[in-house]
């Protein structure tokens, strides 16, 4: 790996780090979440300072190259946090739904005994 790329992916790690960092801080992203960033921060930089990680990875797994590992690795991992992203929503989607259905039965509630007689 060229220093060329380790510089940029150094860089690229410690901007997201403190992209997260002022997100948390603005209150826009959760700590749970900021976490998950800030884990996969410390991957690229581990790997931008250690190159020699994603060879061996690459070796072991037989993989031909160590950038296809590394990318099948990410990816990986972002489609791991989309599906959990995605299951996070469905659950906030019924827990809406279900808070309107009582918010409609309850307005229909005070409806009926302060207009109905």
């Amino acid at each position: 790996m060229s220093i060329y790329l380790q510089l940029i992916l150094f860089l690229a790690s410690l901007g997201l780090t403190v992209f997260v960092t002022r997100s948390v801080k603005k209150a826009k992203m959760r700590i749970e979440d900021a976490f998950f960033w800030v884990v996969l921060s410390f991957f690229i930089l581990l790997l931008s300072v250690f190159p020699q990680i994603g060879y061996w990875c690459a070796d072991v797994l037989g993989f031909q190259a160590p950038i296809n590992f590394i990318m099948l690795f990410f990816i990986f991992v972002l489609l791991v946090k989309g599906f959990i992203t995605s299951r996070h929503a469905s659950e906030l989607e019924t827990k809406v739904r279900e808070l309107s259905e009582q918010i409609a039965y309850d307005r229909l509630d005070h409806y009926e005994r302060t207009h109905v007689k």
